[in-house]
């Protein structure tokens, strides 16, 4: 019986509440505090480059014909060498989804239980995680439907700000009195993230190149929210005020006032605890995903335990939200290099299996 395929509007929502996350409540400041005045232009070229991203990984499912990407890497190369790549993508993964749970764990301890172990409430994401992934990835397709909605359902709340918008707060200046220029390209490439786990759904794809035109439909949703959110952000608080706010959006929040709920910024950023189900749910995933080319006489759920318990390991080492991002902007940087380096390493594994077979 033919196994069932991924919906292609599907793989763009997973794309976009893949990409977004508790990032997005510190996109404004990072922006302003790393590129200046007016930083958040520099949203732009990240979705152009991010785009150029993605045409590297449709050119490896167009010149592969849909094969899984571990199916061309064993084609190719030896199995000594395939093994530690398998175990680095499975532990980076890992540790990206861990830190994902980790700096929202921080952040909700922070703002509404400062008096609960972040641990407690990170092992209840981890547990949410857990069952989420072990349903399968055309199931978690279907529940993040209904997250992404969640989430996009707050957009319209931008409208209750309009009369705090002052263009004036922009500054005629371009990126000046930035602090980091490299490091804010870093961060914000880091917040597009998430895409290249496209690279894994490959077999589970429809056997067409038309479901390739959604994962630039999820980018694109994703780079709307980012620019409507800074933009907002820029226009409510200014520049100045950006940099010295922690959590712009959630400082937004707090202007709100409705009759029949108090602090609604609570009430909102618990509602993201979808998107980071689907984040974290994603790299765990893709994490079992290469470590079970390693081990793939163990069923594919007790690798996603193993993965889970061996990062909350290593989740309790770093005790606040400032080591959290330390460590966030360092496998960032690895994340990057795996994101473009391993589909151009396809598409040479591609070329050299064509010439090969040329003449053979």
């Amino acid at each position: 019986m033919e196994r069932e395929k991924l919906n292609r509007f599907h793989i763009a929502l997973m794309v976009f509440n893949t990409q977004s996350g508790a990032v997005l409540f510190t996109l404004p400041r990072l922006t302003a505090h790393d590129f200046g005045t007016n930083g958040w232009l520099m949203i732009l070229p990240m979705f152009v480059l991010v785009t150029l991203n993605i045409m590297l990984i449709s050119a490896v499912y167009r010149m592969g014909r849909g094969q899984s990407i571990f199916d061309i890497l064993s084609a190719s190369l030896p199995r000594f060498l395939l093994i530690p790549l398998y175990v680095l993508l499975w532990g980076l993964f890992s540790m990206i989804g861990c830190l994902v749970i980790k700096q929202y764990a921080l952040i909700y301890q922070m703002l509404i239980f400062p008096a609960t172990s972040d641990l407690i409430l990170k092992i209840f994401v981890d547990v949410l995680v857990v069952l989420y992934i072990t349903k399968g990835i055309y199931t978690m397709s279907k529940a993040n439907v209904i997250f992404s909605l969640l989430l996009l359902l707050q957009i319209p709340l931008i409208v209750l700000f309009v009369h705090e918008f002052d263009l004036s707060r922009f500054t005629p200046f371009w990126l000046k009195e930035g602090a980091d220029m490299y490091e804010g390209l870093n961060n914000l490439y880091g917040a597009f993230l998430g895409y290249e786990l496209c690279l894994f759904l490959f077999p589970y794809a429809e056997k067409n190149k038309k479901w390739l035109k959604y994962i630039h439909l999820g980018n694109g949703i994703t780079m709307f929210v980012y620019l409507l959110v800074s933009i907002m952000a820029y226009g409510f608080f200014g520049h100045h005020a950006l940099v010295h706010s922690s959590f712009p959006i959630l400082d937004m929040y707090a202007y709100l006032r409705f009759p029949f709920i108090e602090r609604i910024q609570n009430f909102l950023f618990s509602l993201f605890l979808f998107s980071i189900v689907q984040t974290a749910g994603m790299y765990y995933w893709a994490g079992q995903e290469a470590l079970a080319q390693v081990f793939p006489q163990i069923p594919w759920k007790v690798i996603v335990f193993v993965s889970m318990v061996a990062t909350i390991l290593v989740g309790m080492i770093p005790k606040t939200l400032i080591v959290v991002e330390s460590w966030s902007s360092y496998f960032t940087f690895v994340q990057i290099g795996v994101a473009f380096g391993l589909p151009l390493l396809l598409i040479v594994l591609l070329l050299m299996q064509r010439r090969l077979k040329k003449h053979a």
